[in-house]
């Protein structure tokens, strides 16, 4: 990732907007704490926050462990690129833990 785009400052809108994400998902990260504003623009509720672009981009996309490519994230939980680098590492997993 760019390191001048880490940390340029993005509002709720522009992340739905740029990552192709859901205003409730984004919402839904800032009430979990998993994503939390830099800084506060305006006053109240109704201030924007704002955000670094990193950090919802390390949210959106991951690294496969196996094959070491980048992919975009379907939930936060998924670690592999695909369901065939996840069965070749718990096959690797299983051959290892054998005697």
């Amino acid at each position: 990732m760019n390191t001048g785009a880490d940390t340029v400052l993005v509002t709720v809108a522009q992340i739905v907007e740029g990552f192709g994400l859901s205003a409730g998902r984004v919402r839904a990260w800032i009430a979990a704490g998993m994503l939390k504003p830099i800084r506060r623009e305006g006053r109240g509720r109704s201030g924007q926050m704002l955000f670094c672009r990193g950090e919802v981009g390390s949210l959106v996309y991951g690294l496969c462990p196996v094959c070491g490519g980048g992919f975009k994230r379907s939930t936060l939980k998924q670690r592999h690129c695909s369901r065939l680098c996840r069965d070749r590492e718990r096959r690797a997993r299983e051959k290892g833990a054998k005697p």
